[in-house]
């Protein structure tokens, strides 16, 4: 730069003394003079350009952040309208520091992070984590997270590169420790558990229409009772598998299509809680499989979105499994004055395929269509004790059971929700595939909660009061009424403490149920109360 400017000075020096009026001594001699001087010029004006670009240069260079390997921070808000909110119960802070996980040195602006969703501080809930995020239509949770990269970096003057890898990492671990009583008193549990560990990897590009997620979680049951270990002893089964894994193709910022693929959670139903214990809801219908989606979300405050999906059923009425599943999924979302609402329904073809219903951990009694097989099950006939293996469930039906699905959001200013949801399944089911009180069982839940935010408080800190009920649902473990209520404070950064009191009222004591002709749980007159400590830490 200092060589360039002194060579623009003595070429200014050079232009001087030759445009110092001159007699010429001949005509020859004014012309090579001229010659010189329009070269001179030439040089001049190439190195003015080159000036002008060095400073440009200059400036750019002294950009106003702080720069680490993995995040910048802005000391300055910045304003932009076009800013989204994203799932959670916060907009993006509109003061203070902001973070984005880019290193701007790093060639194709990659970067590799771990934390909470970019520049949103941690609520109460915990709500705003990639892992803690509804598992449910969490690829349009993903698409606005996108979104407000490209918008965040386009607003620094740092566009996204079409050739950058890009890798946000966020995880929990969850302990419990927790105290159950039932009657009789014999039965009382209690137990300190680690209850939850997962890692979220969210890869974004290189395009901005391709991003993924892949989700690793520890299994915390008994190895007999998922079949990888055969030791009844929990520390020593401790499994790491993938629990999501699907591809998302879309761009907000350019369309309101998307479409999904992968091992995920299908878009039936909601399940949103604050609960520390999952709702009855998503116990009965919760569906996990490897599916493809199809959707559409506008872009708008107030919003239709729409979805729809196939997948093959691990339960089937035909003798071979096919792609015989699938559904459709609704709703609308706005926003007036103080009121923000999101209300939407949903069907699913057979809800046979939900989790609670493959799986329900009840062996050697009905465990659920995907129930394992139970070897050596000491049964007595005719006064004879003999040992049998006990398929626990079968995924061979006599007709799929279609559901439907209702479910409200509503939001009252900044402290207060009111969250509900009703499944139903439409018709019954055969008798030799599922029973309540001989006849065919047609199971449904509802659940119904409230939240409170405590504003002005030292800690976020909320309440929340539930009540949930089912029916016909004896056969996959389900109690009758639940009642739940729970606290909600975060005393640390990125950390959140609950203290859930739970109380469970069984289905009386002559109701009975069967699955797949295996018995089911008998009814029990009895409650279960529960209190429940969970310590949750997100990274």
């Amino acid at each position: 730069m200092k060589q360039k400017l002194v060579l623009l000075v003595s070429s200014m020096c050079v232009m001087n003394i030759l445009s110092t009026p001159v007699v010429a001594a001949t005509t020859a001699t004014n012309s090579q003079q001229m010659k010189k001087l329009s070269q001179l010029e030439q040089q001049l004006n190439s190195l003015q350009h080159e000036v002008s670009v060095l400073k440009k240069q200059t400036k750019s260079s002294h950009y106003p952040t702080t720069q680490s390997s993995k995040k910048v921070a802005l000391t300055t808000p910045i304003d932009q309208p076009s800013r989204d909110q994203i799932e959670g119960p916060t907009d993006l802070p509109k003061s203070g520091p902001l973070y984005l996980p880019v290193d701007f040195d790093v060639p194709g602006q990659s970067f590799v992070s771990s934390g909470p969703y970019i520049g949103i501080p941690l609520e109460f809930s915990g709500s705003n984590l990639i892992v803690n995020s509804p598992s449910v239509n969490e690829d349009i949770t993903l698409l606005k997270l996108r979104k407000n990269v490209i918008q965040r970096l386009a607003s620094y003057g740092r566009p996204e590169e079409g050739s950058g890898s890009h890798i946000l990492l966020s995880g929990t671990i969850q302990g419990q420790g927790l105290f159950k009583n039932t009657t009789p008193s014999s039965n009382n549990k209690s137990d300190i558990n680690v209850s939850t560990a997962a890692l979220d990897a969210y890869i974004l590009g290189p395009s901005q229409w391709t991003s993924g997620l892949l989700e690793l979680s520890y299994d915390n049951n008994l190895g007999t009772e998922t079949g990888s270990f055969s030791s009844n002893n929990r520390i020593q089964n401790s499994r790491v598998f993938v629990n999501k894994a699907f591809v998302v193709i879309g761009n907000f910022l350019q369309s309101p299509f998307y479409v999904s693929f992968g091992q995920m959670f299908v878009p039936f139903g909601v399940f949103s809680s604050t609960l520390v214990s999952s709702p009855l809801t998503q116990t009965l219908a919760r569906t996990q499989t490897r599916a493809i989606v199809l959707g559409y979300k506008q872009q708008t405050v107030n919003n239709f979105y729409a979805s729809t999906y196939i997948f093959q059923g691990a339960s089937h009425a035909s003798s071979t499994t096919r792609v015989n599943n699938g559904g459709i999924n609704v709703g609308y979302g706005f926003k007036m004055n103080q009121v923000n609402a999101n209300v939407g329904a949903g069907v699913i073809a057979n809800i046979a395929d939900s989790q609670g219903m493959q799986y329900t951990g009840n062996q050697p009694m009905f465990a659920g269509f995907g129930g394992p097989t139970v070897v050596n099950v000491p049964v007595t006939t005719g006064g004879t004790a003999n040992l049998i293996n006990v398929n626990t469930g079968n995924e061979k039906i006599v007709h799929r059971v279609p559901a439907y699905d209702l479910h409200a959001l509503l939001g009252f200013g900044d402290n207060i929700q009111l969250i509900g949801e009703y499944i139903t399944a439409s018709t019954n089911f055969n008798p030799n595939d599922m029973t309540f009180n001989s006849h065919g069982a047609r199971p449904q839940a509802f659940t119904l909660e409230g939240v409170y935010n405590i504003p002005k408080f030292y800690y976020h800190t909320s309440v929340a009061l539930a009540y949930g009920m089912t029916k016909n649902a004896l056969a996959i473990g389900l109690p009758a009424k639940r009642y739940s209520f729970v606290v909600n404070q975060s005393w640390w950064k990125d950390t959140l403490q609950s203290l859930e009191l739970r109380r469970d009222v069984n289905y009386s004591a002559s109701s009975y149920s069967s699955g797949s002709n295996v018995a089911g749980p008998p009814g029990s007159s009895s409650p279960a109360n529960m209190v429940t400590f969970q310590f949750s830490y997100f990274f």
